[in-house]
């Protein structure tokens, strides 16, 4: 032994259990892991870095062609030369353009802005005159509120409950972590002129004339010093409008040498502001309210966003806890205060639930070790578990991780495995220790050659699983970073692994275990008769080594399941009924990711352009009325007029723009905890979608979606068509079309377009020539409508005590702008005197213009819907037939693509083409790369093994049965009901690794006893029944690990395939891989050829 040459993992292991830094290192790595897993930031899933930006110009009075054509897609053509950027939205309204230039996931946030702004300043002379300089507006994940507190009363107005809500804010703002703090609902505090057109007629008096007085009269501050008397006395002119009853007596003309004053044309108040928004909360059974009053009570909430970096669970720990201090003297006890967001709570859950399921898969992994093993062994082999994990969080740490649920399930991932390394090493420190020593020099000895020999097939098994994982790292798109903690961690995982392996275990090992071990190891356990392990190998290999018979029989076997297994998900696609419909049974169904379970969910609500803010808020009603009667549904807040607090899905979504209008509403719904309830979000929203049939079906041209958080990254639809062409008309025309197939098509709901309803509007049309001949311009003529139906600020009215600028605003009452006629009221100035509009104006209905959207420089219509249960894809390929090379128009055809693995470039110079996008998009990109990982694993791991072996056929020999996981894959997942996702391929990239790492340490034994002198049927059925234990230790040891993700919708997938492909994959690779070897040895020609040897 003294003279046996050390590999590296003898050489560590010598060095570390000889060494005192050994103990202090485990020590510092048990306290370095907990602290990481106390201070390292939370967060349920990922951040997904996505720099994004919004480029708006105004061009008063252009149409949205002039728009589209002057401004936005001269604008997409500048912005796509930048490096870095994905793609480049355009929004073409009336006098309003918007770019959106959305960069490459993983482009650095700071520098992408830099350059978009470089390219816009360096461009500015392509935008035309009469257009307004490009407004700049990032889109940024930080500004994502964290938390949302939702205060709500009775007994208080809009105006009152938005200053105690600035108030609140004001306490909340300073604290550590906190960024951005908005206030949604209530009423600004203004002084509101409204004027009324007749008295102003009577007197005389224009619009023009009110605005001078305003000027004149609403002027003071310092005014200067005076010095004197050794003294420098400021001087102040207290001329500032400080009250309404100050504006109700400025003099606006004179009358017989009277004056008039504002108050006698205009009604002056000192209030709230006019009602351009709704907020309310109601709340559900679930909730255990006692109401009183009214369903729903008027509220006002405060968003709170969190600094880049910080950690949400602290940051919204923080608010709480200052809001609680709050409640009672600072807000009043008539005030109710919810939270109705808590990102950082809901993220420490889900961790901390995460982090249970991980001690489950640990407990249950010890309890196997314990059955299999010595208590001396398993307890050290479960001493390296809370090493590596930590070892991976500490990194973790310093590398900018966070702990979220991809980190965890990465680690569960990995812990069947990461035992594996201390199991073989122990097993082997155990054999040769059964041989007694009388010396603690020679017990060290044997330790150290133990060690020795499992060193290099341990390490090369090990870097095969490691090489499974890496190109994982690779995927693009938002899955990158999505998936990203896996090959981070789980390849950190299994080397940390390594490592502590050849390091703690020997160090203790010689400490704690006995010098003589009185139990047989493994392998002369399975010599004993008793052995069932064995016995039961050898009454299966034997007769498939000595009988052609048996061994064809086992291999059709084989090939039935694997076809079987390939045809549950496949048998979908080719059945004679039909692609789309409810799923054949015994069928695996295909789907991006599975719906998760949420407590919450949105319901937006899109009623026509040109409905009133109480159609909206009538509309809302409804809705909360049926959501009251929902068990499941613990509270609601209803937006009118606008969207609610803008979250992660929505801001990627597109509606993180024009989010404020009249016919806009959204509900959040917020649901009893998932830990609460026995079923899970995704069947409640279908429950309350079928209680909403009654309302969606009163209320067809209305857009109502019901849209849940996705488990995954968000898409702007689930089911996205994109129509493209050379005109625009036509392709709106094809979208309703295509929306009618939408309609049609089995488990397709939501289905909305861009197209909008027709909105009618009014043309004020003026002759110039009578205008001019009166002396009237018409710029005049733009600011008296503007002013009159819009309103206007006419500076402010100072008011010490006031938190916000109390404006002073003018405007018609709100009577005085309702119809048509109303326009008649309007006077305008002139050289004789106030002149009504009708005098040089006629009014005339036509039908707005509608919005133009473009896609990176092609003017684009959308049609989207959800999946109402099940997947997309089975929905859209049958769509996608009845519409590729349909008729739109006589002799044209519609071509459809964006079903290959790479993106397609619309055809539209000459013809119509609709490109899908949404999950789809996503679903072919993510398995894609996955499957792209999956083939570079592969080949990388063949070259190590070809490295290895130093050949090329027995490497293929080692993989081949790669492809049995399928036989535990699909049948996996028809038995627990989950479908087929991107996180069960993960499974499958995963189970490769395992695969060889069994095959491996199979063919190593068999080299073993080849050059032992044992011919190759001995050889390879004794390799196969001596590894038969520790591979299926290993194996439980992974199916127990990763079983308890099984139960988690959107991760059951991953837990499936690994759980299930482990147990297909082991139990066949202990028969098949011996055999394939039996069998190509039989076959060689040179049967004198000198026997293959290992490296080991």
């Amino acid at each position: 032994m003294a003279g046996m040459s050390l590999n590296i993992a003898g050489k560590l292991g010598r060095a570390a259990m000889h060494s005192n830094l050994t103990p202090i290192v485990s020590i510092l790595i048990f306290l370095i892991g907990l602290v990481a897993l106390s201070v390292t930031p939370r967060e349920e899933n990922p951040q997904i870095d996505v720099p994004a930006a919004n480029v708006i110009v105004q061009m008063q009075g252009a149409s949205p062609e002039e728009v589209q054509n002057l401004i936005v897609r001269p604008m997409e053509m500048v912005l796509r030369e930048m490096t870095g950027v994905d793609h480049t939205f355009g929004t073409a309204m009336d006098s309003l353009g918007v770019v959106t230039v959305m960069f490459k996931v993983g482009e650095d946030k700071e520098a992408s802005l830099v350059k978009l702004y470089d390219r816009i300043m360096h461009n500015l002379n392509r935008i035309p005159s009469g257009a307004s300089q490009p407004l700049i507006k990032p889109m940024d994940v930080d500004d994502v509120p964290v938390s949302v507190i939702t205060l709500s009363s009775n007994d208080m107005d809009g105006l009152a409950l938005k200053r105690l809500a600035e108030r609140v804010r004001e306490q909340l703002a300073p604290l550590k972590g906190v960024s951005v703090a908005d206030i949604i609902g209530g009423r600004n505090h203004e002084i509101r002129v409204e004027l009324d057109p007749t008295r102003l007629a009577a007197y005389q008096i224009t619009l023009d004339q009110l605005r001078a007085v305003f000027k004149a009269a609403n002027a003071g501050g310092p005014m200067g010093v005076l010095v004197g008397g050794n003294r420098v006395t400021k001087v102040w002119l207290e001329g500032y409008l400080q009250s309404a009853s100050d504006v109700g007596m400025l003099i606006v003309g004179d009358s017989q040498g009277k004056p008039i004053y504002l108050r006698d044309v205009a009604d002056v108040t000192d209030g709230p502001s006019e009602i351009d928004q709704l907020h309310r909360i109601g709340f559900g059974p679930a909730a255990n309210v006692a109401m009183t009053g009214e369903a729903e009570t008027p509220a006002v909430s405060i968003e709170l966003s969190k600094k880049r970096g910080t950690n949400a669970v602290v940051v919204t720990s923080l608010i709480r806890e200052k809001l609680e201090s709050l409640k009672g003297d600072f807000i009043p006890d008539n005030v109710r205060v919810d939270i109705t967001r808590d990102s950082g709570e809901r993220a420490d859950a889900a961790v901390n639930m995460l982090v249970e399921h991980l001690g489950i898969a640990i407990a249950t992994v010890i309890l196997i070790l314990l059955l299999f093993l010595g208590w001396r062994e398993a307890a050290i082999v479960t001493l390296n578990i809370p090493l590596i994990l930590f070892v991976v969080l500490a990194i973790g740490l310093f590398a900018d991780q966070t702990i979220n649920r991809i980190t965890l399930f990465a680690l569960i991932l990995a812990l069947g495995l990461l035992v594996d390394d201390a199991i073989v090493v122990i097993e082997n420190i155990h054999r040769h220790l059964h041989q007694g020593v009388k010396t603690l020099g020679d017990k060290a000895k044997l330790i150290i050659t133990a060690t020795n020999e499992t060193g290099k097939p341990t390490i090369i098994a090990t870097i095969a699983v490691i090489l499974a994982f890496i190109p994982m790292a690779f995927v693009t798109g938002m899955m990158g970073p999505y998936m990203g903690p896996i090959p981070f961690n789980a390849p950190l995982a299994m080397a940390a692994s390594l490592i502590i392996a050849y390091a703690f275990t020997p160090w203790i090992a010689l400490r704690w275990m006995p010098c003589k071990v009185v139990e047989p190891t493994m392998e002369e356990k399975d010599q004993l008769p008793k052995d069932w392990v064995h016995r039961t190998y050898m009454r299966i290999a034997v007769p498939l080594i000595e009988k052609p018979l048996v061994r064809r029989i086992f291999w059709l076997i084989v090939l039935v399941l694997f076809v079987g297994a390939m045809l549950q998900p496949g048998w979908q696609f080719i059945r004679p009924a039909g692609i789309n419909g409810p799923m054949t049974p015994g069928t695996v169904e295909l789907k991006m990711l599975p719906k998760g379970n949420q407590n919450t969910f949105n319901i937006t609500l899109d009623l026509a352009e040109g409905s009133t803010l109480e159609d909206t808020d009538q509309l809302a009603r409804e809705i909360g009325d049926v959501l009251r009667q929902h068990p499941m549904v613990l509270d609601y807040e209803t937006f009118a007029g606008r969207a609610g607090p803008i979250d992660f899905n929505g801001m990627l979504r597109g509606a993180a723009l024009f989010r404020e209008a009249p016919h806009l509403g959204e509900i959040r719904v917020n649901l009893l905890d998932k830990h609460l309830r026995s079923i899970r979000s995704a069947e409640i929203v279908l429950q309350i979608r079928d209680m909403l049939e009654p309302v969606i079906q009163a209320n067809p041209k209305v857009s109502i979606k019901l849209v849940e958080d996705p488990p995954g990254p968000p898409v702007r639809a689930t089911l996205l068509a994109e129509i493209y062409g050379p005109d625009y008309d036509t392709q709106r025309k094809i979208a309703g079309q295509v929306r009618d197939v939408f309609s049609s098509t089995y488990d397709v709901t939501d289905v909305d377009d861009s197209v909008g309803e027709d909105q009618h509007q009014f043309n004020v049309r003026i002759d110039k020539e009578k205008a001019s001949r009166l002396g009237i311009s018409t710029r005049q003529v733009e600011g008296a409508l503007r002013d009159f139906l819009g309103g206007y600020n006419f500076g402010n009215v100072h008011m010490a005590q006031e938190r916000h600028a109390v404006h002073l605003h003018v405007q018609l009452p709100k009577r005085l702008r309702a119809q048509v006629q109303d326009l008649n009221r309007i006077h305008v100035s002139s050289a004789n005197g106030p002149v009504p509009l009708s005098v040089i104006a006629t009014v005339e209905q036509s039908v707005a213009a509608k919005p133009v959207l473009s896609k990176d420089g092609h003017p684009v219509v959308y049609v989207t819907a959800e999946p109402k249960q099940g997947s997309q894809v089975y929905s859209l390929l049958e769509m996608d037939w009845q519409l590729d090379g349909s008729e739109v128009q006589p002799g044209t055809q519609l071509k459809t693509g964006g079903m290959r693995f790479t993106d397609t470039a619309p055809q539209d110079t000459f013809g119509y083409h609709m490109l899908w996008d949404g999950e789809m998009r996503l679903t072919l990109d993510v398995f894609r790369d996955l499957g792209a990982a999956f083939i570079v694993a592969l080949v990388l791991i063949y070259l190590l093994m070809v490295g290895y072996y130093g050949q090329f056929i027995l490497p293929m020999l080692v993989m081949a049965p790669t492809a049995l996981t399928m036989i535990g894959i699909f049948p996996g997942h028809w038995i627990t009901g989950q479908p087929f996702t991107a996180t069960s391929m993960i499974g499958m990239i995963a189970l490769a690794g395992i695969v060889v790492r069994n095959s491996t340490l199979l063919i190593d034994f068999i080299l073993d006893y080849r050059k032992q002198g044992h011919d190759v049927k001995t050889a390879v059925l004794e390799a196969g029944a001596v590894r038969a234990r520790p591979i299926l230790l290993t194996a439980l040891a992974v199916i127990a690990g990763t079983s308890i993700m099984i139960s988690d919708p959107v991760f059951g997938g991953l837990g499936v395939s690994m759980a299930f492909g482990t147990l297909a994959a082991t139990i066949l690779t202990l028969f098949i891989t011996p055999l394939m070897y039996y069998l190509w040895q039989r076959n060689k020609l040179d049967t004198a050829e000198p026997c293959p040897t290992s490296n080991s």
